[in-house]
């Protein structure tokens, strides 16, 4: 049940499969971290896949594959491949100083949009705050949560003015005035470099101004940020379900018939994921959203899944089994949580 799909790139798709199934266990311990996948991706050609004429369909089946070895190395993925969207979509001014490195995975992206968007579904104002000064403006305030927060990383994030304006920018993570809180230990992500930062005064050039419209482009990303999301949701339930159909033998049979139903789940979600894709700017926000929460919801539900197949091997810390249990933990709250995605649809009936 793993991802397949038409590609010129398959052979390089494997070499990545390969290269983070080996890397799997250190990554979980967090002893390595994302910067050497995105790397490897980057030298592939694999990471601007999803631009152009290159269909976003390509990208998914990226992130999925990833996320089937290690969740840790496919949200620092998806992670650098939104913060590489955001910057495409920016004025030449940044795509010619962020986007040829970034697209060869030389310099790892950070996207810090979760208060944006949150921001323009109206729930909340984005706490970053914009003044404007000769050149450019000054931001001040924190980034609650980020991913691939490393010394030499680039951050894209937003931030409003007490004039009712509002920003997109992007900067190199070692400008002054950016403090990078320490990281904290968690579950199962350790490796990909998820914590806090506060701001200070910290000088954006005009350059470096990817929008002055902060809802409208929230409403532009959206698409492919849900439907690459999904993907990774779609990629660790794969891999679990996959495990998960060896052990249905001696009392593992009891749970066939809940297996079956969790894989056309599976199915069912892995077919819309693609055919969003192919289309992904003609498909209501309604419908990636829903896509989103049931891959978080299929996902959850295969890795415990496997992990009950499993059984007391599959509760030693090292075991696979247990390492996708803890990675899919996270996927209910990661930004957009559940409890939003929830609430939206909600709005929206």
């Amino acid at each position: 049940m793993t991802a397949t799909t038409d590609s010129t790139k398959a052979p390089e798709r494997e070499l990545v499969r390969a290269s983070v199934r080996d890397r799997a266990v250190l990554l979980d311990r967090g002893e390595t971290d994302t910067r050497r996948d995105v790397a490897l991706l980057g030298s592939l050609g694999l990471l601007d896949l999803g631009f152009g004429e290159s269909p976003l369909a390509e990208m998914v089946a990226v992130i999925e594959d990833v996320s089937a070895e290690s969740l840790s190395a496919g949200f620092g993925v998806w992670a650098h491949r939104m913060c590489l969207e955001y910057v495409d979509r920016g004025p030449a001014s940044v795509r010619d100083r962020y986007r040829d490195r970034l697209a060869a995975g030389t310099t790892i992206g950070v996207t810090a949009m979760a208060a944006g968007l949150r921001q323009a579904a109206g729930l909340g104002e984005v706490p970053l705050i914009a003044t404007a000064v000769d050149g450019g403006i000054e931001i001040s305030g924190p980034i609650r949560w980020a991913s691939n927060v490393f010394d030499d990383a680039v951050i894209v994030f937003p931030a409003r003015g007490d004039d009712g304006s509002t920003y997109v920018a992007v900067i190199d993570a070692d400008t002054s005035g950016v403090g990078i809180n320490p990281a904290p230990d968690l579950l199962a992500l350790g490796a990909t470099a998820s914590t806090s930062l506060a701001l200070d005064r910290v000088f954006v050039p005009e350059s470096q101004l990817v929008s002055t419209g902060l809802t409208s482009f929230c409403r532009s990303i959206r698409p492919t940020f849900l439907a690459l999301q999904t993907s990774f949701c779609s990629g660790i339930a794969g891999a679990s379900l996959t495990e998960g159909a060896a052990l249905l033998t001696g009392l593992g049979a009891e749970f066939a018939d809940e297996h079956a139903t969790l894989a056309d789940d599976y199915r069912s979600l892995r077919n819309r994921l693609y055919d969003f894709a192919a289309r992904i700017d003609d498909v209501p926000v309604r419908d990636l959203i829903q896509l989103r929460l049931d891959g978080s919801h299929v996902a959850v539900a295969a890795t415990r899944l496997e992990a009950t197949l499993r059984g007391g091997a599959g509760y030693a810390a090292k075991h696979p089994t247990n390492r996708r249990f803890r990675e899919a933990a996270f996927l209910p709250i990661q930004s957009p949580s559940e409890g939003q995605l929830r609430w939206e649809l909600s709005q929206s009936r």
